[in-house]
């Protein structure tokens, strides 16, 4: 016989909360990053082709 467990709705809500605070603070160090790196790829294209 199988037997079924029951989380707490407390425990569901606080994972929720837990991972919406983490998304909010992980997406815009995300997009950060993503500009940063597109900067330093445009960077290093220009220096390459200015020097080479």
């Amino acid at each position: 016989m199988e037997q079924v467990i029951h989380r707490p709705l407390s425990a569901v809500m606080s994972t929720v909360t837990m991972v919406q605070k983490a998304g909010r603070l992980l997406l815009p160090l995300a997009v950060a990053l993503a500009i940063t790196g597109g900067g330093l790829l445009v960077f290093f294209a220009l220096v390459s082709a200015l020097l080479l």
